[in-house]
């Protein structure tokens, strides 16, 4: 009779072993079907990472959602007791409040009636370039941290991802903006500048084209013998009247004034989302170019320069970022001032921009 109850009781503890470790494998397959982390990392799901390069795009993540439907998926990697679902492959979580990345500034009305001082203009002038009309939260400067890089916006819905196209004239042997945009974000850089004596047209990767070619405010040959067109001739020629510009940057020793002059009265600027170049006022002239006949700006060039700027805001231009150049320092005679003949101006193409994407400061 107690050989019988040993054997129950072994049978029991046996039974009891077996539903303790049948309870523990149930728990850990409900605990691997539960996706504890998302494909998408951030909170904002409207922002998908989609190429892992922080650039961070809502057309991006609503195709991959598209593409990878919710479903499970059963692997090699997961066969046995422990098969779950792939969580790249969860239903798309409930969208959060999406949060604009783009501020709209209310500035200061500065005055240039003709009838100002030029000591008065010219503070305006110096004012107005330091205005940011947007804040862009998402700001990354590219290339060289000081001289020679320049500022791109990535808050949604700007940014530069495959296939991104970007033009850059005036390269002056500083590669580091051009290798960034197409190393870094894979973007097509067509770089341009007919002042590099040592260089030929040339591929300098698989995304970078070299052409010996400026950029002017007319077609035809310049007084050093360099060929130069305009944007719209470069546009024609590359294939690209009706293609989205992500950046355009111009780096071209005072010309920009003709430029700009040229790219304000086409439609060149339609398809451009952003600007970067380099300003200069005379005193840059006086300084580095006509050293024995120094000129300081006078109220009409002040007023030439802001009419010119003011064109790119009536093309919805808005301007996100500035820099002083350190060297460009100069001091005036009529007043305790210094002020700074070249400036790099940042602007975003505010047509490409939806209410949604903007906050307006109050």
């Amino acid at each position: 009779m107690s050989g019988f109850w040993n054997v129950g009781m072994q049978s029991k503890k046996k039974i009891g072993l077996f539903s303790c470790v049948a309870f523990l494998i149930m728990v850990i397959y409900i605990f691997r079907l539960i996706p504890w982390r998302s494909y998408n990392h951030h909170g904002n799901v409207f922002e998908y990472d989609e190429y892992g390069d922080g650039d961070y795009d809502e057309r991006a993540r609503i195709d991959h959602a598209r593409k990878h439907v919710p479903k499970w998926n059963y692997t090699k990697e997961n066969i046995g007791i422990f098969i779950r679902p792939r969580h790249d492959w969860m239903p798309t979580p409930k969208p959060t409040k999406f949060v604009p990345q783009i501020v709209v500034k209310k500035n200061e009305e500065l005055s240039f009636s003709p009838s100002l001082p030029l000591p008065k203009i010219e503070e305006n002038f110096y004012k107005f370039l330091e205005q940011k009309d947007v804040i862009c939260k998402q700001d990354k400067r590219l290339g060289f941290q000081h001289d020679g890089g320049y500022n791109v916006c990535f808050s949604p819905p700007f940014g530069l991802k495959k296939p991104c196209l970007v033009y850059s004239f005036g390269i002056g042997n500083d590669w580091n903006f051009d290798d960034a945009v197409s190393k870094i974000y894979g973007c097509r850089d067509l770089a341009f500048d007919p002042s590099l004596k040592d260089l030929k047209n040339h591929n300098r990767s698989n995304l970078i084209t070299f052409q010996k070619i400026g950029l002017g405010g007319r077609n035809g040959i310049n007084s050093k013998g360099w060929k130069m067109k305009t944007l719209s001739q470069h546009l024609i020629d590359e294939g690209h009247t009706k293609s989205i510009i992500d950046y355009l940057k111009f780096d071209v020793e005072y010309t920009e004034w003709k430029i700009l002059a040229n790219i304000l009265s086409d439609n060149s600027l339609d398809n451009v989302k952003q600007i970067g170049f380099e300003m200069h006022t005379p005193e840059f002239l006086a300084k580095f170019k006509n050293k024995n006949n120094p000129k300081h700006a006078t109220v009409d060039d002040y007023l030439k320069m802001v009419k010119l700027l003011k064109g790119l805001e009536k093309k919805n231009f808005r301007k996100f970022n500035h820099r002083r150049n350190p060297f460009c320092e100069y001091h005036v005679t009529y007043a305790v001032k210094t002020y700074f003949s070249c400036y790099e101006l940042h602007y975003v193409n505010m047509n490409f921009v939806t209410s949604n994407y903007t906050i307006v400061e109050n």
